[in-house]
């Protein structure tokens, strides 16, 4: 009996102490990795930290090293447009001599900018650059190369015009650098960079600005032969000589062309957007006519606004009311009405990135196009065949 108690007694003691010992093996051991896991953890939150204030860095360097890449890109595309001029210069033979001697001198008078759209030759600026019968025109590259411009189409409807130049001995040119348009179908952001690039005062080339844009869809009540609708706004510092130069974004692509600048405040300045689309048919209309013309869908619109979308539960104000129908016109002939509401051509939705003139004039005369109405709360979608402006 007293064998089988010490027995007991020994097998429970070493019981005990095995498992008093795996107790504290894995306690130990345990806490080690806990600790362990804490520094890990610790360690690799130190790691994002310093990983992310790396990555901020890069990105930021990415940025200027993106700017300076586009103005390199794009420099070779913008040109100044030198205006000049017959005038009359007096000159007395003696200071009491009644009678001046005039001679007649070709003097520089005005300059501005304007835009590469092809290698052979043809140049984007605004309308009232290029607007004087009387005057002569030349264009100067950034490698300071000079042509001749020889022929000269201004927009009947927008602040744009398209030159033609020849070297100077009136050949044609192949060799030009044309600029990168933006797609039609891109959608540009306020608030993002952008970048002017001109030619300060028609006589500094490659001046850069950085600015913001700040707004879309502005208007101003302009009175020179021109409708100004629909315009993008920056703060990207410009002057009144540098009509013509482009607006970029940093992926060096035009988005805009300058065309005002509002005479009540400095510093904004108000630009057509264009694109590829809106240039194509620009220039196709050129060379299939020796004109710019501009199609017509016959309709008077009114933007609508958040308080008529409010009203009528619309899923957006960025569309367009039909306010009338113009007699005899496409818009009539499809059988637009009065009130219709129209949310989309060819499939793009009118907004703010996609206003329906400058949707509109991507196409060319005689062009067929699918509106998307709305009317009595239902979705209508119509045939129209342009006709010209």
């Amino acid at each position: 009996m007293r064998k089988n108690i010490l027995l007991i007694i020994g097998i429970v003691f070493v019981v005990n102490s095995i498992f008093m010992g795996l107790f504290y093996y894995f306690s130990e051991n345990f806490t080690i990795y806990n600790e362990n896991k804490k520094q890990e953890i610790e360690l690799s939150k130190n790691k994002n930290i310093i990983n992310q204030n790396i990555k901020e860095t890069y990105t930021i360097t990415d940025i200027q090293s993106k700017i300076i890449d586009t103005i390199k890109k794009i420099s070779p595309s913008i040109v100044s447009i030198v205006i000049s001029k017959d005038l009359a210069i007096y000159y007395y033979a003696d200071p009491y001599a009644m009678k001046p001697y005039i001679e007649r001198k070709k003097k520089k008078i005005w300059g501005g900018s304007g835009i590469i759209l092809t290698s052979n030759g043809y140049i984007l600026t605004n309308k009232h650059v290029v607007s004087d019968l009387d005057a002569d025109y030349s264009v100067v590259t950034k490698d300071g190369d000079i042509y001749k411009v020889d022929k000269v189409w201004t927009d009947p409807i927008l602040d744009l015009a398209v030159i033609h130049v020849v070297d100077n001995k009136w050949n044609e040119v192949y060799n030009l650098k044309p600029a990168k348009i933006v797609d039609y179908r891109s959608k540009i952001n306020i608030w993002q960079f952008v970048l002017a690039i001109w030619n300060a005062l028609a006589e500094y080339s490659d001046s850069v600005t950085l600015g913001i844009l700040s707004a879309k869809w502005r208007e101003l009540d302009e009175n020179n032969g021109s409708l100004y609708v629909w315009l993008y706004q920056t703060d990207a510092a410009i002057n009144p000589w540098n009509s013509g130069w482009p607006l970029i974004n940093i992926l060096w692509e035009v988005i805009w062309v300058n065309t005002a600048i509002t005479s009540e405040w400095q510093w904004i300045w108000f630009s057509i957007p264009i694109n590829k689309q809106f240039i194509k048919a620009t220039l196709k209309s050129i060379q299939k006519y020796s004109l710019i013309k501009r199609p017509l869908l016959g309709v008077k619109i009114l933007q609508l606004n958040k308080t008529f979308a409010k009203k009528y539960k619309l899923a957006t104000y960025e569309w367009v009311l039909v306010q009338d129908v113009l007699p005899n016109s496409p818009a009539q002939f499809a059988w637009i009405k009065k009130w219709d509401i129209i949310l989309s051509i060819d499939g793009i939705s009118i907004n703010k990135d996609h206003p329906i003139i400058y949707n509109v004039f991507t196409h060319n005369i005689w062009d067929e196009l699918e509106l998307t109405i709305l009317r009595n709360w239902q979705k209508i979608k119509k045939e129209v065949k342009l006709i010209e402006f």
